[in-house]
Order: C-alpha cells, then structure tokens, then sequence
C-alpha cells in the first residue's frame, strides 16, 4: 500500500532533524578541533620562537655591556698619558692598548682622538692578522667624524654607540667583501677638561652569526632591523644593508611601528618581534641617554617554515583522515538510518492494523469488565445491605416481640379495670411493662451501636483533623488502658515505642486503629490460654515512613480464614455480639485514610502479628 505524500515528508523531514545536530557537530566541532589542534602542536614552536628571542635580546645586551665596559677602560688607560702629540709606537699607552687589542680580536680598529680631530693612535688588525699600530705618518685626521662628534659631547663614563654599519676603508668607500660592524666612542678627561675621544669599531659577524645560531638550534629564524626600517640581517642576504623592510612586509613594518613589542601574523609565517634599547646603561634614564639612542633596533624572529611545515603536516594529515572517516562514518549511518525509517514506516503500518484490531477487542472487554464490574459492586451492596439486616434484624425482633407483649398487657389491664382491677393485678402489669421496657432498650441500645459501627465502616472523614504529633504519644492516648495496664493481670502488655517519630496526618482515626487492634487480640486472641503478652512496636523505616507491629503469642490465626479477616462483617463470634467490622475499619483508616499499608500473619511461634506501615506525611485530601 503506497503512503500517503503527507507521511514522506513527515520521513523525510524526520532524517533531516536527525542528522542535522550531527551535521552541526561536525561543521563546528572540526574547525574547533582544527585550531585546538594547531595550538597544541604549534605551541612548542612559538614558545621556541619567543625563547628564542628573549635569549637574543639577552646576548645583545650582554654584547652592549661589554662594549661599554672595553670603550671605558680605554678612556681610563688613555687619561695615562694626555700630553698633546702623537703617542710613539714605544709609549706605555701604545703598548698596553697593542695588548688590549691582541685579547679582544673581535675588534677591527681602535682610534684615539685628540681635541683637534687629530688621530693620535690608530690600531688595526684583521681576521688573519694580529694587531699592528698605524705608523705616525699614517695618521690624520678623524675619519669618523660622527662618532667623535657625538662622543665629544658626553659626560665622562657615557658611551656612544653608533648602530649596525658597514666597514668602510681610510678613504670613504666600502671595504668589500662588506664586513658588517659596530662602533662604540666614549670621551677622556683630564680633571674635568676634555682630552679627546676613544673610538671602538666592532667587526660585528661574529655577533650577527651568534644570533643566527641561537635561532637555529631551536629552529627559529632571527633577523636585524634597524630603527629607520632598512635590514641589517633579513631573510635574503642579498636584500641585507640596501632593502627595506617597508617595502618588503609592509604590513608588519606598520605593525612593528605602533607597538614596541608584539606578534603579528602574514600569509605565510607568525612573526614576533621586540624594539632593543641595548646600549642605555643600567639605571640611566632615557631622558638623559643624550646621543646613546643611535642603535636601535628592532629584533625579529620567525619559527622555520620547513619545521613548521613538518610540524603540521604531523597531525594535520592523522585528522584530515580522522575527519574524512568520521563524515563517511555519518554518511553510512544516514543511508542505514534511511533504510531503518522505511523499515519502521512499514512496520509502523502492520502495527496499526494490529492495534487497530486490538482497540476493537480492548473495547468489548472494557464492556465486559466494566458489567462484572457493575455487577460485583451490585453483589457487594448486596451483601453489605444483608449483612446490615441480619446484625439489625435481632435487636429489631427482640423490641418487637417486647413491645407486642406489653401491648398484650395493656389490653389486659384495660379488661381488669373494667371487671374490677385488684393490687395484684396492678403489680403484675408493672413487672411484666419494666421487664418489656428493660428489653426494648437494649435492643434499641444495641440497634444504634450497630448503626455507630456501620457509619465507622464509612470513616467519618468531616471530623477527623490533621496535625502533626509524636507516634509514641497518640499510640498511648489510643487506649486508656495502654497507659494503665493492670500489673498483675493474666495478659501483659510489652510496649516498644521509639521516641521521635513525628509525623503529619490523622490523630484520631490513627488512634481508632491501635483501639481496635487491641479489642480484637484481648477478644480472639487467648480463648483457652492462662497467659499471654501483646507487644505493640514502632520504629522509623527510613526517612519517610514508620513501621507499627502488633503481635500476640496468643492462638493465631487459622490459614482459612487469614485472608478473610479484613472482609465485613467476617466475624468467627457473631452469636457473642461480634458484628466483623473492627478489622475492616482498620484496614479501611490504614490504606483509604493514611494511605499506608497493612498485614495480617501468623508469628513462627505462635500467635498473631499485624504490620502497619505508614507515611510520615499521610496523602493531602481535598477537605484539607
């Protein structure tokens, strides 16, 4: 049977809102999964890079320091000997800065400089070559008119540091293989007079090489560029000196000059990068560094794009599988769910013909129930209307046949009074009308506590009140006798009260039900026996209910009649007046009423034992 279009769509539109949080979970749990994943395996590699340059900023400042420290002990050795002139290649001067120079290779040249721009000691050496002292006759004046110039200037003990340069030759030009290098000028004083300057110049190579090195033990890439923006030591040595930065990353050159330190990331690499003030001395503040600001620098680093390549390719691969199988996964499951819809859809209509069929016989036996229904209700008023006519039916006969007696009298002393009425006649009539009267008022007494019984049946529900009390006490207050049980009686009482049990329902028809337990064991329980003992329990049975035992060791009950006992007007003593309600008013206040539980068996050793388990909080009726 074709389906209706209405229930396609409805299956159709179900898979849909089936697999959509899957397909939601997955276009946004993948690209989070992506970026945590990069982190993770990047990480590593950035906290390199940023160690990396951390220890490069630390080497250039401990580069600076000792430059400081070599342009000041050679301004100390210069003061020695301030006499104007030429110092001789013999002069003490001469030969200590010889042997500063042999200690210190890293140094391509040493000036000292007089007043009047005069070169009065020049020491130059090379890589292959240990230091020599420039002859007299090769001196002149300063070439390097700046540093003296800004050195000349300063405080005694400031230095000057010239920034990143290339080595240039006596007359101007670029000395060529180009030697990068770094100079440092410092002043000399004689008693606060200027006496000139001492010029360093650092063949920096081994500096720059030392920061490559750095970078590349942890796989980083670190780089020089100067504060106007032109690379001293970039990622193409070709473009080193005469490129700048501005034009080849011009975004991070922006980036670079509105934060003094930062990262910034292009379309190919994650740069971070940091401004150097390496030459200010500790505790000199930059406002009065004067001309020490030339060198500075901008330090760049960069993780390898080789290592990060690897890096990525290490887990990008794993999970770009990983997700491949995962959508796959979800595809395979969407075609088998597909398929499991059409299955149920056709199990979804053999279901509905079967209930369909299955409501119909549902319906006739709800009818057929609800008639046996009707009909044990009928047999049940009509044992209860029987049962209220047998017990009322002898009080009724008894008053009757008292009340036709004395109507019978009556009539006799109406004939007598007419025939002549004598004293004993008289007495006789009122013996016989006490007699009668006595008779027709137990009956009419035991009428009504027939009549009281059976409205106890019903609960009367608008007198009882609820509050809350203590178990214990209202099981005492249940019965005069359990507060004053006779010591020395035949039947002894045991009572087992736990203290504390508060609870919140009815008092009163809770009461009622401890009186007729105890009527009930005091009249059925010791027929026969000299002795026994009741022993009336209760105890918390979590924190929601009591639990109350009613035991004897009397005769028990017979297993016959054990599932009767709670019927009405079930009575084994109904020739002794019993009328079999008390047990059912019991069992009606417990589970009508307090809405608890009760049971009714036979101890192992004897006698009778009834367990009521009820709520602390009894059920909320309508009247409350």
């Amino acid at each position: 049977m074709a389906q209706p279009p209405f229930r396609r769509r409805w299956r159709y539109r179900r898979l849909t809102l089936l697999l959509l949080p899957w397909m939601l979970a997955m276009s946004i749990g993948f690209p989070l999964l992506w970026s945590h994943m990069d982190e993770v395996f990047q990480g590593p590699l950035r906290r390199a890079r940023d160690e990396a340059l951390d220890e490069a900023a630390r080497a250039l400042s401990r580069a600076a320091d000792g430059l400081r420290r070599d342009a000041r002990f050679l301004a100390e050795l210069a003061a020695l000997d301030v006499a104007e002139g030429v110092l001789r290649p013999d002069a003490d001067s001469a030969r200590l800065v010889l042997a500063f120079a042999r200690g210190a290779p890293g140094y391509g040249r040493l000036y000292w400089i007089g007043t009047d721009g005069q070169e009065r000691l020049r020491v130059e050496q090379s890589a292959n070559a240990g230091p020599r002292l420039v002859p007299v006759e090769g001196l002149r004046d300063a070439v390097i008119e700046t540093e003296y110039d800004r050195a000349s200037h300063l405080p005694a003990g400031d230095v000057y540091f010239s920034g990143f340069d290339l080595r240039r030759e006596t007359d101007g030009a670029i000395a060529q293989p180009p030697q990068p290098v770094l100079r440092v000028a410092t002043p000399v004083y004689e008693e606060d007079a200027l006496r000139g300057v001492v010029v360093l110049e650092l063949r920096a190579n081994a500096l720059l090489e030392r920061l490559s090195s750095m970078g590349r033990a942890r796989h980083v890439n670190l780089y020089l560029v100067h504060q106007d923006g032109h690379w001293i030591s970039g990622p193409d040595a070709a473009l080193d000196w005469h490129a700048w930065l501005a034009d080849t990353a011009p975004a991070l050159w922006r980036a670079i000059q509105q934060h003094a330190d930062g990262q910034f990331q292009t379309e190919d690499s994650r740069w971070a990068f940091r401004r150097l003030d390496v030459v200010r001395p500790p505790g000199v503040p930059g406002s009065q560094s004067g001309p020490q600001d030339d060198l500075k620098l901008r330090l760049l680093a960069r993780v390898d794009p080789v290592a990060e390549s690897e890096a990525g390719w290490r887990w990008k691969q794993p999970l770009a599988a990983g997700m491949a199988a995962a959508v796959g996964v979800a595809l395979l499951l969407a075609v088998q769910l597909a398929r499991s819809m059409r299955a149920e859809a056709r199990q979804t209509r053999e279901l509905r013909a079967a209930n369909q069929a299955l409501t119909e016989a549902n319906d006739n036996l709800r009818s057929v129930q609800a008639d046996l229904t009707r009909a044990e209700r009928l047999s049940s008023l009509g044992l209860m209307v029987a049962g209220v006519a047998h017990e009322l039916n002898t009080p009724l006969g008894s008053a009757t046949l008292a009340l036709s007696t004395a109507r019978q009298e009556l009539d006799m002393l109406a004939q007598r009074l007419q025939q002549g009425l004598r004293r004993s006649d008289l007495e006789h009539y009122v013996r016989a009308g006490g007699a009668g009267l006595e008779t027709v008022r137990e009956a009419v007494r035991r009428a009504a506590a027939l009549v009281q019984r059976f409205k106890q049946v019903a609960v009367d529900r608008a007198s009882m009140q609820r509050r809350v009390f203590d178990l214990a006490e209202i099981v005492l207050d249940a019965d005069p006798r359990l507060q004053h049980w006779p010591p020395d009686g035949r039947i002894a009482l045991r009572l087992e009260l736990a203290p504390g049990l508060e609870m919140d329902s009815y008092p009163g028809p809770l009461e009622q039900a401890v009186s007729n337990l105890l009527e009930n064991a005091l009249t059925h329980a010791f027929d026969g026996r000299a002795r026994g003992c009741i022993t009336l329990q209760t105890r918390a049975d979590g924190p929601a209910h009591v639990l109350m035992r009613f035991a004897d060791d009397g005769n028990g009950i017979p297993e016959a009649q054990l599932s009767r006992i709670f019927d009405p007007f079930f009575t084994t003593r109904r020739h002794t007046g019993g009328t079999g309600l008390g047990l059912h008013i019991v069992h009606q206040i417990v589970v009508d009423l307090l809405g608890g539980t009760l049971r009714a068996e036979n101890a192992p050793d004897g006698g009778a034992v009834f367990v009521l388990r009820l709520p602390r909080q009894a059920p909320q009726r309508a009247e409350d």
